[in-house]
């Protein structure tokens, strides 16, 4: 009876341990950002083996393959990945992690594929606009990706880098009146409009204006969230700036602040903490929990349903 008794307590601690999909998928994405590319492929692989991937999650998969030098389960990963419906081919073209393949047999029938993805997705899009817009996207992300550099290079109170924001500055008083006149004569323009990229580009530019233009624009970005034309991520950003601008409690917990005793991180104040989980989930995000992981913050404020 006692090696029955002990049997059945392994059998009950192993089913109780067991991670779902999800769970492998976000061990995953974590493994990788930590640069532990075999573990992080394992995980992709032992969720794999539970339920069948997204574009996204296969993607991700190939690239940790391709990191642990496996050319042949990345390829694997990146077609499936393609199948489903992949469509960014820029990205493909020019991820390092995907390096190793491009001299591969069947490469440039992924990329191919991925192509024709591309084009099926953009058939009914306005170009002109698109274009206008992605263009603007560069122009809004080019310098603020060289920053850190610029200020490692030439010092944070150095004059080079007080020209650098003064240029910056400029670059975004120009987007900014590029992106007013747009909205003002097409609307937040959706995903299914322009394309995933130049409706990013509009949020880049309001979240960078001032608030007055922030709050102007804001309810035509609910909106086009509630028609699943632009991300829930995107909205609660603003939101929650606007807020905290205003000195006023965030609605999705999205602002990370420093803590002015400690210095460490902290979640700015959220109106109703409790129900944080129910607003977040109404936009399509995630629980908060594992949002503010990334930070190595916890939460502990029990979670309700309105």
């Amino acid at each position: 009876m006692k090696s029955i008794l002990i049997l059945t307590l392994l059998f009950i601690s192993v089913v109780g341990s067991a991670q779902t999909f999800e769970e492998k998928i976000t061990e995953g994405d974590k493994l990788y950002s930590e640069g532990k590319f075999e573990a992080s492929a394992q995980a992709f692989d032992a969720a794999f083996k539970l339920d069948e991937g997204d574009r996204l999650s296969y993607y991700n998969a190939a690239c940790s393959w391709a990191l642990t030098g496996d050319t042949i389960n990345s390829m694997k990963y990146l077609n499936l990945a393609a199948d489903k419906g992949w469509s960014n081919v820029k990205h493909v073209k020019t991820d390092k992690d995907l390096a190793s393949l491009r001299d591969l047999f069947g490469w440039n029938d992924i990329v191919a594929k991925v192509q024709a993805n591309l084009d099926n997705a953009e058939k009914d899009l306005n170009k002109p606009l698109k274009e206008q817009l992605e263009k603007i996207y560069v122009r809004d992300q080019t310098l603020r990706q060289l920053y850190e550099h610029a200020e490692e290079l030439f010092g944070r109170e150095s004059e080079e880098m007080n020209y650098f924001w003064e240029l910056m500055a400029e670059q975004d008083a120009k987007n900014e009146a590029e992106v007013i006149a747009i909205i003002d004569q097409n609307g937040w323009v959706g995903r299914n409009e322009v394309g995933g990229q130049a409706n990013l580009a509009l949020w880049l530019v309001i979240q960078h204006a001032p608030i007055e233009i922030q709050e102007k624009y804001l309810p035509l970005l609910i909106e086009s969230v509630r028609k699943n034309q632009s991300s829930g991520n995107h909205l609660a950003l603003l939101e929650d700036r606007i807020n905290m601008r205003n000195g006023k409690p965030q609605i999705y917990g999205s602002q990370i602040v420093s803590d002015p005793e400690t210095g460490e991180d902290m979640v700015y104040e959220v109106f109703e903490p409790e129900f944080v989980n129910a607003r977040r989930a109404s936009v399509g995000l995630g629980p908060i929990e594992e949002y503010i992981a990334r930070w190595n913050i916890e939460w502990t404020v029990p979670q309700k349903e309105k």
